[in-house]
């Protein structure tokens, strides 16, 4: 039987995965975890779409999105889709993100 990411999600949405939802959940936790500690600055590219995950310590960035602008030996490049706090550069055409150089371990692809 072959799974797809629509049913799963159907299946939670309907509340059919009720009982489980614990135990899914330190499923994908874990498997985040494991895949997390085998990223490196190459597995992204400029352009990619990533998401600010639970490692960030910067707490209202957390599941916020970015685009990679540039890389360095083992850290990323980003900017912010949505511009805010110390991050967000205000200039008479509106307001821009700045380049915020983050470790891999606090990002994940989108």
């Amino acid at each position: 039987m072959t799974l797809t990411l629509e049913a799963v999600k159907a299946a939670i949405e309907s509340g059919e995965l009720d009982n489980d939802l614990g135990a899914l959940n330190t499923s994908v936790e874990s498997r985040l975890a494991a895949l997390r500690s085998t990223k490196k600055a190459t597995d992204f590219g400029i352009g990619d779409r990533v998401r600010f995950n639970n490692s960030c310590g910067t707490r209202y960035l957390v599941g916020e999105y970015a685009r990679v602008t540039g890389m360095k030996r083992t850290k990323i490049v980003v900017q912010l889709e949505k511009p805010m706090g110390r991050f967000a550069r205000y200039t008479p055409t509106g307001t821009e993100s700045a380049n915020i150089t983050v470790p891999i371990s606090i990002v994940d692809p989108a």
